[in-house]
């Protein structure tokens, strides 16, 4: 009996080959959902089938028992006995490498790279097993999701968009539950001597009263993917991955990290509604002068004087800070390169970025720039990241694109029951610098 079952199941086997060679050579969009639907038949059969077969003593005259023929991915014929037990799920392998139950991180393997790999470039579907643990992770809130990006790309993405990264290096990475709402003084805790503990201050009071609540965002990067069809070895191809992610994540997150409106995305620096003494004014008279930008300085808590940083545009500082002239022409050097290469005013460090406009070519009321501790703002995520692939039929091309669960926002909340009593509680290191006309 036990032998017939292993004929079967060998069968199937052979039929699941054919259909993955099919997959690869596939063309068109209706052939392959063919080719999938009947896969996921046979998964279910084969799964089965392993389970009658593991619950039926061997039969006797055998000689050596479980000596059914399996076939590997690239489809080799073999005839082996694994540990343990016939386990054909274990044979269903990637360049001879045996896989183990036993292994933590099934998105992290060979095996599994192999296979992501191949449904990237060749379409050739990922392995049932993986699937239906794509299917059981709770943060797949997104439909049809083809595959996971496997673990080594996904984390050689995440170390170098934190390096690259111009504005994600330095802000506070966190993985909390999505909905669940955190009190301001959880995230900016303070330090209280244990002789007056009991007694809380005012503003210990609003911070845990304001609270933070993170939502699921799903982030879609399309990913320029004609470069992988010319990839033949694996670290080629994942190489050329990173690269393709890694440009796409570092200018979307840090685009919404700036100006973000918070819904369906992150919430930006940008975009808070900050008390008129935290918003400084300058017009074309005023900005190239000592006195406007001793102002912003003013302005500064001094509880925050030294994690604030200044961000605004390239073009701003080169043309109103770099290049600030006295009445004679004569250049005054408020902003300044140190030896590390930062750009620093006032002593202060001036992040440039693409993020902000100009001060040229902002119009009344826009922000060019602002004065922040980036620490403070929270980027949330789980860093999983996944896969799709679709045709799409009204351009006939295949689309490429990438998708991850992320919100972000400011250390910032509320506290008020109304639009006139509401206070922002834990901006005050936060400043906006807005363009003004000229008074006439």
């Amino acid at each position: 009996m036990k032998e017939k079952l292993l004929k079967l199941w060998n069968a199937k086997q052979e039929r699941k080959q054919d259909l993955l060679k099919r997959a690869q050579e596939a063309t068109e969009v209706q052939e392959l959902r063919s080719i999938n639907s009947e896969m996921e038949v046979l998964n279910t059969e084969m799964t089965e089938l392993r389970a009658m077969i593991d619950s039926l003593p061997d039969d006797e005259g055998d000689g050596e028992p479980n000596q059914g023929e399996h076939f590997t991915q690239g489809g080799e014929k073999r005839s082996a006995q694994p540990e343990g037990g016939f386990n054909p799920i274990a044979t269903f392998k990637v360049g001879g490498e045996k896989r183990s139950d036993d292994v933590e991180d099934k998105f992290g393997t060979l095996e599994y790279r192999q296979a992501f790999k191949n449904y990237v470039v060749n379409g050739t579907p990922i392995p049932e097993e993986y699937r239906q643990e794509l299917r059981a992770n709770e943060l797949t809130v997104v439909g049809e999701v083809g595959a996971v990006i496997p673990t080594t790309i996904l984390n050689k993405v995440i170390e170098d968009i934190t390096v690259e990264g111009k504005i994600l290096g330095r802000i506070t990475q966190t993985a909390l539950q999505g909905g669940v709402e955190i009190p301001i003084s959880d995230i900016n805790p303070t330090a209280t001597w244990l002789e007056s503990e009991n007694v809380v201050s005012d503003e210990q009071k609003a911070e845990m009263k304001a609270k933070l609540s993170f939502g699921y965002h799903v982030l879609e990067a399309k990913v320029a993917i004609g470069l992988l069809t010319s990839t033949v070895t694996l670290p080629m191809f994942e190489a050329t991955v990173v690269k393709q992610l890694k440009k796409a994540m570092i200018k979307a997150i840090e685009t919404s990290i700036v100006s973000g409106t918070g819904v369906g995305q992150p919430k930006g620096i940008t975009t808070y509604d900050l008390p008129t003494n935290q918003i400084i004014k300058m017009d074309e008279n005023s900005i190239g002068t000592v006195k406007q930008w001793a102002s912003v300085e003013a302005a500064i808590p001094e509880s925050d004087e030294d994690s604030v940083i200044y961000m605004m545009n390239k073009a701003t500082w080169e043309k109103y800070l770099n290049g600030m002239t006295d009445s004679t022409g004569q250049k005054i050097g408020l902003g300044k390169i140190n030896e590390k290469g930062q750009k620093i005013l006032n002593g202060r460090e001036v992040l440039t970025c693409d993020k902000f406009p100009s001060f040229d070519g902002c119009s009344e009321n826009d922000i060019f720039g602002v004065v922040v501790n980036l620490e403070q703002y929270m980027l949330n995520s789980n860093l999983s990241m996944y896969y799709k692939k679709y045709f799409n039929e009204d351009t006939n091309k295949w689309v490429h694109k990438s998708l991850m669960i992320v919100d972000g926002k400011m250390a910032i909340g509320e506290i008020g029951t109304n639009q006139r009593s509401k206070k922002l509680v834990g901006a005050k290191g936060l400043l906006y610098l807005k363009k003004a006309n000229v008074a006439v």
